[in-house]
């Protein structure tokens, strides 16, 4: 007799980590900052940077926030995998934080220029 589970869906792996963070306070009430992540979901990778707060900033968006991300499918997401030294999302996850944290502010883009030497393709979006 075979089992069939109608209806069961696998849940997805979800691992996130902040890189970088920091929030400046520039007047009474005003605040900006800068938040770098690295996440995986549904088999692929994400790496999102967002700044907040500052007078560029609410130029080009209503809210005063900006936000952007690399994005890796499933294949270039194993590359990053291989590459990093790591075997499962976590541990990928948890690598990628570990080494560009030192990096501050400017993580975002070491993690472009390792993904270029590497050849791993992403896309790139900017949301205002």
């Amino acid at each position: 007799m075979t089992r069939k589970n109608y209806g069961y869906k696998k849940p997805f792996d979800y691992f996130s980590e902040i890189i970088y963070e920091k929030e400046t306070k520039t007047g009474k009430n005003g605040s900006m900052g800068t938040t770098i992540s690295v996440t995986f979901f549904d088999d692929s990778c994400r790496v999102l940077k967002v700044n907040w707060g500052a007078d560029i900033d609410y130029e080009y968006s209503r809210d005063g926030e900006v936000e952007i991300a690399m994005g890796f499918n499933k294949e270039n997401t194993q590359k990053l995998m291989l590459r990093t030294g790591t075997h499962n999302a976590a541990d990928m996850v948890a690598a990628l934080a570990q080494r560009f944290k030192k990096h501050g502010a400017s993580a975002f883009e070491k993690i472009q220029e390792f993904c270029d030497e590497k050849e791993i393709q992403y896309s790139y979006n900017v949301h205002y």
